[in-house]
């Protein structure tokens, strides 16, 4: 149980619940965090842009004022004119302006009451003032404010008479920065968190159906494999996985199931022989005999051991087809000769057993396939056919040409098969209980090699029969296209 635990809890700190929550967690803080720096900058931008306009407009309105009152600038009271110039302008409270009039040489002139105290103008803006530019500067007060200036070019006839500068504190909009600053500081790890919390949340839901997946999972053995996996409502992708999981234990279900009733087929056919060799050796031995009984006890022995070698072959051969390593050798083959050799092959079997064995039809036909397998397929259908064909009765073998197919068909009036007994014939080991009472040495894996043969030439093998009325098998095989 400790190993488990120890093995169980890297995996849950490293789940794909908390990679998503992390994930998802990281890339909204990541944007959220690039958001407010944007915002941030964008809101501070457009706040001095805003300021610097005022200024400007303020400054525009000052040089007017002062070109109309130029003529009464000397000798009038500098604070009186200072508030005639400012007029509507000056407002201390909510802006914080102020103003100051210099001459060419850049000695100062006039200034309104709340200008700061060694407030100077630089040599570079009035450089750039008698050149007809503005200067904006941004500089500390000694008060540790921050003003914002413009040094503004009063033109007269083409001609700079005065220079003048405009100024605000910076205060309000630090104050606002400072408040945005503080929002976002508390807001952006609040949102964090809880973005954390719903992504782990969300994740937990999405992968609940998992979670009971893997219960059930852990729960299905191959003792016991009728469990099947819950399929949530929604038809997602999970619904989906469900489903395939679930079609997945059911074909494993049923290979499990096939290999018992293999197992348990295998048995008992090789028992049977061996059952038998073993009572006669044990009849050999009893007592002395002759060297005619034991030679016929040699040759009862030798029988079953070649039954036993026959079904070990075949097992070996669907084995081998099953994991897909029986080499075929491919050929064009005309499949119309490869019947009638066959059929003359098999005529001295019917002869034996009075059974009438001819070709109805034979068309011309070429395959693609292996020569040795298709013979074999041939010989198992038409030895079945006579095997279970009572004597004066009647096989029939014809090939057809389709427009993309031979088509190869046996006929016989035989015994037939029960229509219980049809769905099961391709079945391995899988005999009826009318042909083992006429042929009880048979293993039942003929059909099963011939159903293999058909498929690995990618070919259809059906049968039609019915109890006392004979049975037709029916093989298609794809033609070789030119």
């Amino acid at each position: 149980m400790s190993s488990k635990a120890e093995i169980e809890r890297p995996g849950w700190r490293f789940s794909i619940r908390n990679r998503l929550a992390y994930w998802y967690g990281g890339v909204l803080g990541a944007a959220l965090v690039l958001l407010g720096v944007l915002f941030y900058f964008y809101l501070a931008r457009n706040l001095r842009s805003d300021l610097d306009f005022s200024l400007r407009v303020s400054a525009e309105a000052l040089a007017r004022s002062s070109l109309d009152m130029g003529s009464s600038l000397p000798g009038v009271d500098p604070d009186l004119l200072a508030e005639r110039l400012m007029g509507g302008i000056d407002d201390p409270e909510f802006f914080s302006t102020f103003f100051q009039f210099f001459d060419a040489l850049g000695s100062f002139g006039l200034g309104s009451r709340n200008v700061p105290k060694k407030t100077s103008l630089a040599p570079a803006a009035l450089s750039n003032a008698l050149e007809g530019r503005l200067t904006y500067e941004t500089f500390s007060a000694p008060d540790q404010r921050h003003i914002r200036v413009l040094t503004f070019p009063v033109i007269h006839h083409g001609e700079v008479v005065h220079v003048l500068q405009v100024g605000s504190s910076l205060g309000h909009i630090e104050r606002v920065l400072a408040r945005v600053r503080y929002t976002l500081f508390l807001t952006l790890p609040t949102v964090l968190i809880l973005a954390l919390a719903g992504g782990w949340a969300l994740a937990r839901q999405a992968l609940q159906p998992v979670d009971s997946m893997a219960q059930v999972a852990r729960q299905i053995t191959a003792g016991d494999l009728s469990r099947r996996i819950p399929v949530h409502k929604g038809g997602d992708e999970l619904a989906r996985l469900a489903q395939t999981f679930n079609a997945m234990i059911e074909r494993m279900e049923d290979s499990i199931q096939r290999l018992r009733q293999f197992s348990a087929d295998a048995s008992h056919e090789l028992r049977t022989p061996l059952t038998i060799l073993k009572g006669e050796a044990e009849m050999a031995l009893r007592q002395a005999r002759s060297v005619e009984e034991y030679q016929q006890l040699l040759a009862s022995a030798l029988e079953e051991i070649d039954r036993i070698s026959k079904i070990v072959e075949d097992l070996f051969l669907l084995s081998k087809t099953d994991l897909g390593e029986a080499r075929l050798e491919m050929k064009p083959l005309p499949l119309d000769s490869l019947v009638g050799e066959t059929i003359s092959q098999m005529e001295p079997l019917a002869r034996e057993k009075s059974v009438s064995l001819f070709l109805d039809r034979c068309d011309p036909c070429i395959v693609s396939g292996d020569i040795y397998r298709l013979r074999e397929l041939l010989l198992n259908l038409i030895e079945n056919a006579i095997r279970y064909t009572p004597s004066g009765g009647k096989i029939t073998v014809s090939l057809w040409r389709e427009e993309k197919n031979a088509l190869i068909k046996v006929s016989d009036t035989g015994i037939g098969i029960s229509e219980r007994d049809l769905p099961k014939i391709f079945d391995r080991f899988y005999r009826s209980d009318d042909a083992r009472s006429i042929q009880p040495k048979g293993s039942g894996l003929g059909l099963s090699i011939c159903h293999s043969i058909v498929l690995s030439h990618r070919g259809e093998i059906g049968v039609e029969s019915h109890l006392g009325n004979g049975t037709t098998f029916s093989v298609r095989l794809p033609l070789l296209s030119h």
